[in-house]
């Protein structure tokens, strides 16, 4: 199996050159070009041999994306051009949950920046910032981790992240089948007072999300995936642009019951990303300890595949398909800078699993159960096999509570009636 994964990932240039290899080149492009979806084999595949599973996946996100078109890869490109990935131009998460829950625009608007800021045009960010990779303006909507707390590069500049969705995953927030406008807190507070609705994304949704590092003049960006990045400045409150740096980025799909979760880092962060503690920088990250094991193997295939292009410098770290292993320990996935301070006690599983959604207006903590679990004063994650209502219960006993289908995303709704003055 992995003597096949390396030969299917040779770079396109060896397989034109080798007549020999055309038949195996075949079985990893479409016959008209472009990478094969491995979600295209079903959920069977994805769980029996996730490693290979992610490193398929690794080459179907980050191929080149048909241009003008959203998430589509381009049957003539080739891994590592110049150009905006398919995962790139997803949906970002800023673009559906709009202030005041407004209604998000169509899938093909290309714009992700909020409302009034205007883009400069692609020469002007050139001469600004020089070439990028990806031409793609990235908006940085969050500085801090799910857990409140901050990463940096070497120069104490905060890393940044977005999240962003495909268009099965958009589609069923915006036009879902019982007509709940989801991407709005009241449509999601409608769905759950509906005893018949379930939250269930279709097969085929998927969800990144990604760390960027804001890059300066004198930043060696030579081992980065680089595009344009629009962030808000907390002390001057307006949008900057940057050239900015790709850091890691996480995949979540619902191709099967719980979702199959991937997750991937830039080569050097262990030493080049640190722990951002009192607006300076603190010690690096350190190596990750939740690389699996296996991931070597099909990282050798990675490397032959990606040779000459910037995706050689990035890593897949780990993958699950399951909440336990088959000794029944918990699965410990973390990404070093999405989940640096909780990555010992991290499980993609067993956290999204706690997504959810209570009534409005009950005691604090009923609108999101938690999902942190607070011993001794601290704060950890979930790991291993979660009872969501047993937990809920326990929590609030005479609170109804709805999974939300592990999207965590969905918290981001905000309601239709405007914060009075």
């Amino acid at each position: 199996m992995l003597m096949l994964s390396i030969e299917l990932l040779q770079p396109l240039h060896a397989l034109e050159a080798n007549p020999a290899a055309t038949a195996v080149a075949s079985s990893w492009t479409l016959a008209g070009g472009g990478p094969v979806d491995p979600r295209a084999s079903g959920a069977a595949p994805a769980i029996s041999d996730t490693g290979n599973f992610a490193l398929r996946m690794f080459v179907f996100l980050n191929w080149p994306a048909l241009p003008g078109m959203r998430g589509v890869p381009d049957p003539s490109g080739r891994l590592g051009q110049s150009a905006p990935t398919v995962w790139e131009t997803f949906k970002n998460a800023s673009e559906i949950y709009l202030p005041n829950g407004q209604v998000p625009s169509a899938w093909p608007a290309m714009s992700e920046l909020p409302a009034g800021v205007v883009a400069p045009s692609l020469q002007q960010l050139q001469e600004r910032f020089g070439v990028t990779d990806s031409p793609w303006i990235h908006y940085l909507a969050e500085d801090i981790m799910i857990d409140g707390n901050r990463i940096c590069d070497a120069n104490a500049v905060q890393i940044r992240y977005e999240v962003r969705c495909n268009r099965d995953n958009f589609d069923y927030v915006v036009s879902n089948p019982s007509g709940y406008p989801l991407y709005t807190l009241e449509g999601q507070e409608q769905a759950l007072a509906d005893p018949r609705f379930q939250f269930l994304f279709p097969g085929t949704s998927v969800e990144v999300k990604a760390s960027w590092r804001i890059l300066g003049p004198n930043d060696d960006d030579s081992r980065y995936w680089t595009a344009y990045g629009a962030y808000r400045d907390p002390v001057q409150g307006k949008v900057l642009f940057a050239k900015i740096g790709l850091t890691a980025f996480h995949f979540a799909s619902n191709l099967s019951s719980g979702g199959v979760w991937l997750t991937y880092e830039q080569a050097d962060n262990s030493t080049s990303t640190f722990l951002f503690l009192f607006l300076r920088q603190g010690k690096p990250v350190g190596p990750n300890t939740t690389v699996n094991p296996a991931a070597a193997a099909y990282n050798q295939a990675l490397r032959a595949g990606t040779a000459g292009t910037k995706w050689q410098y990035y890593n897949i770290i780990g993958w699950q398909a399951s909440e336990t292993t088959s000794t029944g320990d918990p699965v410990i996935l973390a990404n070093s800078n999405i989940e640096t301070y909780f990555e010992q006690r991290s499980s993609c599983m067993s956290c999204h699993a706690m997504a959810n959604i209570g009534p409005r207006g009950g005691p604090p903590g009923t609108q999101r159960l938690d999902f942190w679990i607070y011993p001794n004063g601290g704060i950890t994650g979930r790991v291993g096999l979660i009872d969501f209502q047993a937990i809920a219960k326990k929590a609030f006993p005479n609170i109804a509570f709805k999974q939300m289908d592990s999207v965590w995303s969905l918290r981001e709704a905000q309601s239709t009636q405007a914060a009075a003055p």
